[in-house]
């Protein structure tokens, strides 16, 4: 039986969240995913929200009830997998410190906006770094606090 994910997209137009979504429902289709995909935290209320095997916040500065929030939480506590990437994860609901606490972070700010630097491999004989050396980047860099724990 195919692994079920659930990808849920809103909030801010400009990490283009839908457009987004669609790239993750693609990926995860490709890898044998059975894919639901939602516009908004409502869906994050659904009784059968732990029968996800992951799940894909794809929202950046928005809100979710604080029943939808429970539910998120207790199904990720229960076993369902949460993934995400840039503020479409580290910034989706920054008035909730339990969602903070879930994810182990919450984005802050740019400093210094576009900067130039260098990405530093620094474990090259991980698989996921394999064939990759250090290289010039030109982007924004990110402010988060985190949880050392």
């Amino acid at each position: 039986m195919p692994k079920k994910a659930l990808i849920a997209w809103g909030g801010w137009e400009g990490h283009t969240p839908e457009q987004s979504a669609n790239i993750v429902r693609t990926l995860l289709e490709r890898n044998g995913f059975d894919v639901t995909l939602g516009q908004g935290t409502a869906i994050f209320a659904d009784p059968e929200l732990a029968s996800f095997d992951l799940i894909v916040p794809v929202i950046t500065m928005s809100t979710i009830e604080k029943a939808e929030l429970q539910n998120l939480t207790l199904a990720v506590r229960g076993g369902s997998g949460l993934g995400g990437f840039h503020g479409t994860m580290g910034d989706s609901f920054r008035n909730e410190p339990d969602y903070q606490f879930m994810t182990g972070g919450q984005w802050v700010a740019h400093p210094g906006n576009i900067i130039d630097y260098t990405v530093a491999i620094t474990r090259p004989d991980d698989p996921i770094t394999k064939g990759i050396s250090d290289f010039a980047y030109r982007s924004e860099q990110y402010y988060m606090h985190v949880d050392p724990s």
